[in-house]
């Protein structure tokens, strides 16, 4: 059995994705459509050398969602492989919903143009952020938290590594306990707020407005939810939990977990990076693929192929 995943907001580079515009006709067009969707140009973003600009929230989302969905029709034209689930870190549930035809491309691009700058905007520039602790239990940490105001969780990636989130001044102070709880490594995220947090209230609200008025449909396979991290239920679940998503934790340990539930055998990360590879050989053993350049995406084929042959 087969998993799709798609990377959030931190995969972002210049380039991405660059060879697969070059190299198929059906990434190129989803580029260029976003182009046209967005009223500005995304490629030259993407493909420029200006890292400060791609990496800013409004822009990193919808160009990531982009780049992914060019890597996705690239799999799709060449008939690489099927799938029978699908799920996405944060911004990459955008990404999954397309490729379960639940929303359409133009809807979530709309969709994370806008999140980007409303998560942008939620709160002044440097008044929160991001820590990332690395080598303490999920237990360990919501136990600190606990005694902390204004720091949340906000991603359980791997049972070894908990991001929190919130205010900066709390979050600083928060460090030498995360450290002397046995923390290996604190690290402060380069993010532009405390994404995953309460204090995304106000981006929530209004994405919410935004997410209400476009056509959400029946999902082609099943979809994994960040915030529950179980497959999503009706078409009202992925929308409110859709909305949610902002101020709630990624539950991707739960998501991993859930998909070795359902037996999966092969995991590809589908887009920019191999974040995801990593987190899922973290999580449970096994195959892992990333489609970050056509090498590894050929790469895959191969191992899809070679895999039939020896079924046949």
């Amino acid at each position: 059995m087969n998993a799709l995943m798609f990377p959030g907001q931190g995969s972002q580079k210049l380039n991405m994705m660059k060879d697969f515009y070059d190299e198929y006709p059906e990434s190129r067009n989803v580029m260029d459509s976003a182009c046209e969707i967005l009223g500005f140009d995304l490629k030259k973003i993407v493909f420029g050398n200006d890292e400060h600009e791609l990496t800013k929230t409004y822009n990193a989302q919808p160009a990531l969602l982009t780049t992914s969905m060019m890597a996705f029709e690239a799999l799709k034209s060449k008939n690489i492989i099927d799938f029978e689930v699908v799920a996405g870190h944060s911004l990459g549930e955008y990404s999954a919903l397309v490729a379960s035809g639940v929303i359409s491309f133009e809807d979530a691009l709309k969709a994370v143009r806008l999140r980007g700058e409303l998560m942008e905007n939620a709160i002044p520039s440097g008044a929160g952020s991001m820590l990332a602790i690395l080598g303490l239990s999920p237990e360990k940490v919501e136990e600190i938290v606990e005694k902390l105001d204004g720091v949340y969780v906000a991603n359980y990636n791997s049972p070894l590594q908990i991001v929190v989130s919130g205010e900066i001044t709390a979050l600083l102070g928060s460090v030498e306990m995360f450290k002397s709880a046995g923390a290996k490594r604190v690290v402060q995220l380069n993010v532009s707020g405390p994404f995953h947090s309460p204090l995304m209230m106000p981006a929530k609200e209004k994405l919410s407005e935004f997410l209400n008025k476009i056509e959400f449909n029946k999902p082609n396979v099943p979809v994994i939810l960040n915030v529950t991290g179980k497959v999503a239920g009706t078409i009202d679940e992925i929308k409110s939990k859709l909305i949610e998503q902002l101020t709630s934790p990624v539950r991707w340990i739960e998501t991993i977990q859930t998909m070795n539930e359902m037996c999966v055998t092969r995991y590809v990360e589908v887009g920019s990076g191999n974040v995801l590879c990593g987190l899922a050989k973290k999580i449970t053993n096994v195959e892992v693929y990333s489609t970050d350049t056509i090498d590894e995406m050929d790469k895959l084929e191969g191992v899809v192929k070679n895999a039939e042959i020896a079924e046949f």
